[in-house]
């Protein structure tokens, strides 16, 4: 198993990022099967792709969390863990947000040291840049030889992305390419609804629609509307009502 590197960055995972507060609709099962079980996959490269909002990040930053979880566990003394969980094979995962990681310069892959999987999240924010490209490949190519897998998303496949490098471009669409679907209206209600509950703030189903209607459709955004709403009510000492929506929200 690789190390850790010592890195001049940081970007931790969110733990409200996991495979158990995913939410999966029927197109989404495979994928989501696939990359709860990384350890196992053999393809040097799993390119996901979809709309801004669907998960990508989420399903990236869950694979790093769970097996952070699992070396945690794995290192403890073995009386304060199962035998079973001993057994579960971890992996050294490094999320890197490409959107942030821009600031420090293509050089930055020459930087790092082999890990098991690295996850590249908006992936399609660098293409375009010749000198990003160019890193991009050498890496790939690195990281094939060293046997580092990579879980990349991007909201497009790589057929609709405008590289620069047509090299990088074949090399992105070497391995298993997934889109991850957007959920319906009924599935998007139902995790606002989920997420209420698990906040303990358990909204009508009347609420629910109103600020699903009234709001963008993108659920991390919905989400984020929904933290608010909680900080709101629990600042006021209020229940969420549609009056009270409409009011704190300026609807």
């Amino acid at each position: 198993m690789h190390f850790s590197p010592q890195l001049p960055f940081d970007f931790s995972v969110s733990e409200n990022f996991s495979f158990s507060n995913f939410l999966v609709s029927e197109k989404n099962a495979e994928l989501l099967e696939l990359v709860k079980n990384f350890s196992s996959h053999n393809d040097v490269i799993t390119f996901i792709w979809g709309n801004k909002g669907v998960g990508k990040s989420h399903l990236l930053q869950a694979l790093c969390h769970a097996n952070d979880m699992a070396n945690k566990n794995t290192n403890k003394p073995a009386n304060e863990h199962s035998h079973a969980a001993s057994k579960v094979q971890t992996l050294q995962c490094l999320y890197l947000p490409m959107q942030k990681i821009k600031l420090f310069g293509p050089e930055v892959f020459g930087s790092l040291h082999h890990m098991d999987v690295i996850c590249l999240d908006d992936f399609d924010t660098v293409v375009g840049d010749k000198d990003w490209e160019l890193s991009l490949f050498e890496f790939f190519n690195r990281s094939r030889e060293q046997g580092v897998k990579l879980l990349v998303s991007a909201e497009n496949a790589p057929r609709g992305l405008p590289f620069s490098l047509p090299d990088l471009a074949s090399r992105m669409s070497w391995g298993v390419i997934y889109q991850l679907h957007e959920l319906n209206d009924e599935e998007k209600i139902s995790a606002l609804d989920r997420r209420a509950r698990e906040k303990h703030m358990p909204l009508e189903t009347e609420v629910l629609q109103y600020i699903y209607m009234r709001h963008s459709r993108d659920l991390q955004s919905l989400l984020t509307v929904l933290d608010k709403l909680d900080q709101l009510s629990l600042a006021e000492k209020r229940r969420l009502t549609i009056p009270f929506v409409k009011k704190v929200m300026d609807w």
